[in-house]
């Protein structure tokens, strides 16, 4: 009983630590919610990729793969010097976003198509030189959901509040860019970072108390890739 009240304390202060994350989140998620709920999903997805220019079209291209799955497992490695607690949770994290949002998109809603599919023309939509949107499968956004557990794992374990703040940010555009570039509904951007928020809080959760010692332990190897002096 002491242990999982001190577990639900713990939780708490993480909640309220890194509200400079998830303030913003929430109110990103009612922001978009009421947006939808007035105008339409559809509509504000023609708004939202409607704003465009070369530059953005450039900076959402590369901007977009900041969400990518390849980037969870470098951080789960990276973790690796920061304890083995946080990269195994980390790796649980990536391994549940997956899953869920392979069923959600292949068994729950697959008959909710993309917006090319969803349009059945391309005349109506912005689409960047190079990217090639998806078709099937929208809800929610795998993209956003790996953007917004990476950017709330880091900010759990950062102290400051602007690196909070950045991390919030980044993982907003993410979410932007595949409403940009034609891949996703808003929709599916605010599912998308739920589920991500949620996964990465119920894990860190979870894992709070468990491992032992050897949860604490870490990679001690540094590479002298960066080292000033050489030996004479």
């Amino acid at each position: 009983m002491i242990l999982k009240s001190s577990k639900r304390a713990h939780i708490g202060q993480t909640i309220a630590a890194n509200r400079s994350f998830l303030l913003p989140y929430v109110l990103f998620c009612l922001l978009f919610l009421s947006i939808i709920l007035k105008y339409s999903n559809s509509t504000f997805f023609l708004f939202v990729n409607g704003l465009n220019s070369e530059i953005l079209d450039t900076l959402f291209y590369y901007f977009t793969y900041l969400g990518d799955g390849a980037l969870a497992i470098i951080l789960v490695i990276g973790l690796l010097w920061v304890s083995y607690r946080d990269a195994l949770t980390f790796f649980i994290i990536t391994l549940l976003i997956t899953l869920i949002v392979m069923i959600l998109k292949d068994h729950v809603f697959p008959e909710l198509n993309r917006p090319v599919a969803y349009f059945g023309t391309t005349q109506y939509l912005h689409l960047v030189a190079g990217y090639k949107p998806p078709i099937l499968s929208t809800f929610p956004s795998g993209h956003t959901a790996t953007a917004f557990s990476i950017g709330l794992y880091l900010s759990i374990l950062s102290k400051q509040n602007l690196t909070k703040y950045i991390l919030f940010i980044v993982a907003f555009f993410v979410g932007y860019s595949r409403m940009y570039l034609s891949a996703h509904f808003p929709a599916d951007v605010v599912g998308g970072a739920t589920l991500g928020v949620i996964i990465t809080l119920l894990c860190y959760y979870l894992s709070l108390n468990r491992y032992g010692a050897w949860g604490d332990k870490k990679i001690q190897y540094k590479p002298n890739f960066f080292s000033r002096g050489q030996k004479s």
